[in-house]
């Protein structure tokens, strides 16, 4: 207790010495006091202007991830809106296409959209569209692109039908070539086997054949192949293909062409329907 009441006289008479101290004197301690404080004072200083340079730059950072994500949304947005305008752009040409093509045609086309495929092993062989009985399809009609036959109308409901294709090897096609008219019948190879994999065999149609043709009809390779309109089913002068190769068959009596064909089996979207 008196030690207490010895140091608060100490201070307190220090303080009056300090307010009682000369002018110059008391000039003389202000400066000593003020610049033995300089170095902290730096100290803090810098390390404060660190500080908020830190902070600064962890908030530019966070914003600047924050706007590159946001730039890479809107290209994502961009790129995925590009290919759905080039898309809309090629069917809308492809329909064009069509409406021409039809416009042109002597016959009576019925348009149809593909909406499923035959699966894996039968991608080659049948597709099937939505026009059925409903909207005047038969079994046995003719079913054609803008660049060839497609293939024919099998079993048919209300609202859908089954179109075998022209490579499918059940399917027979009297068919005859434009530039000497010799005649033949052409028949689909299915898939090739050549791949390792189920899948690898959807990858292409191998070129249908056409049989009995005349072993002395002159063939050359690229001569059109059209439907003759034999034995009815097909309309005559639908396009077939194009000659890609020629042999003897096994009895060397006729010809056998491989025959690669015009339509774009392996892209059906919309094909006609030859209803009259």
């Amino acid at each position: 207790m008196r030690g207490n009441k010895v140091l608060g006289g100490l201070v307190l008479l220090a303080i009056i010495a300090l307010l009682n101290l000369p002018l110059p004197a008391e000039l003389k301690l202000r400066a000593a006091t003020r610049d033995s404080t300089v170095l902290p004072q730096t100290v803090l200083a810098i390390m404060g202007q660190r500080c908020h340079e830190l902070f600064t730059f962890l908030f530019s950072a966070r914003q600047a991830v924050r706007e590159r994500e946001s730039m890479m949304d809107e290209v994502a947005r961009l790129r995925h809106d590009l290919r759905y305008l080039k898309e809309l752009n090629r069917e809308n040409r492809q329909l064009r296409r069509m409406v021409d093509f039809k416009e042109a045609s002597a016959h009576g086309l019925l348009l149809g959209r593909v909406i499923s495929r035959g699966g894996v092993s039968g991608w080659w062989q049948s597709v099937r569209i939505n026009r059925g009985s409903a909207d005047g399809v038969k079994p046995q009609q003719a079913v054609i692109t803008v660049d060839g036959l497609a293939g024919k109308t099998t079993t048919v409901t209300a609202h859908t039908c089954d179109v075998l294709l022209i490579t499918d090897p059940s399917n027979r096609i009297a068919c005859r070539l434009e530039r000497t008219d010799a005649l033949g019948v052409a028949r689909g190879r299915g898939v090739g086997l050549g791949g390792k994999t189920e899948f690898e065999m959807v990858r292409a149609a191998e070129p249908f054949q056409v049989d009995y043709i005349d072993k002395h009809a002159e063939v050359v390779e690229g001569d059109t192949v059209l439907t003759s309109g034999l034995g009815g089913g097909y309309p005559e002068g639908l396009l077939l293909g194009h000659v890609v190769g020629t042999s003897l068959d096994r009895s060397r009596l006729y010809q056998s062409l491989s025959v690669r064909p015009a339509a774009d089996l392996g892209r059906l979207r919309y094909v006609w329907v030859v209803v009259k």
